[in-house]
């Protein structure tokens, strides 16, 4: 399951990129002085994904945002993705890897937002379905690995919702066919996937 999930781990790769350490923040704050903050925000981050469940329709306008979000990256001119590029402001150097730092890079491209919209979502939702998704597969990739362990516990300390872990299970087939008819579909549009 976690292998069929690389496309989705890709973009969220993407999303939260940080190509050196955070630089100081604004009034010359260090990482480390921001360091309950972050905490802070990652502790939340971690209870709304471990909180959100996981259904098909959710899954599906996940798969309909990245496919339109992949369509409209494609039919962009190199000079649109160049002012892309420039939009983005350099944020490989922005370490907010939360919901809402995912949510706020999403936003600030109108064209992908608007697609993330048109799919039913809201850019944080998006951004936190794919960690459910992601976090559910890798728990359940533990529980693979660990078949005579508590699995309630397991995942338990794992942090992770095993209300997910079951459905990522349960709809293990139906999610590769419906990410191998999405391949096959970009693969088709000349879209790199």
């Amino acid at each position: 399951m976690l292998s069929r999930l690389r496309p989705l781990a890709l973009l969220l790769a993407v999303a939260c990129s940080n190509k050196d350490a955070a630089p100081a923040a604004e009034g010359g704050t260090t990482p480390a002085a921001s360091a309950p903050a972050a905490a802070a925000q990652a502790d939340g981050d971690l209870a709304d994904v471990q909180s959100y469940k996981l259904t098909m329709d959710k899954i599906d306008r996940l798969y309909a945002a990245q496919r339109a979000m992949a369509v409209r990256a494609k039919a962009m001119s190199p000079a649109e993705r160049a002012a892309l590029d420039s939009a983005d402001g350099g944020d490989d150097d922005n370490d907010d890897q939360s919901l809402d730092g995912i949510a706020a890079k999403i936003e600030r491209v109108p064209a992908m937002a608007a697609a993330v919209r048109e799919a039913g979502l809201s850019p944080r939702e998006f951004a936190t379905i794919s960690m459910a998704m992601l976090q559910s597969a890798m728990a359940g990739s533990v529980l693979q690995m660990r078949p005579k362990d508590n699995a309630d516990s397991l995942v338990r300390e794992m942090k992770a919702n095993m209300d997910n872990v079951r459905f990522m299970r349960e709809h293990e087939a139906e999610i590769k066919q419906k990410q191998e008819a999405m391949a096959a579909e970009m693969k088709k549009l000349g879209v790199d996937s």
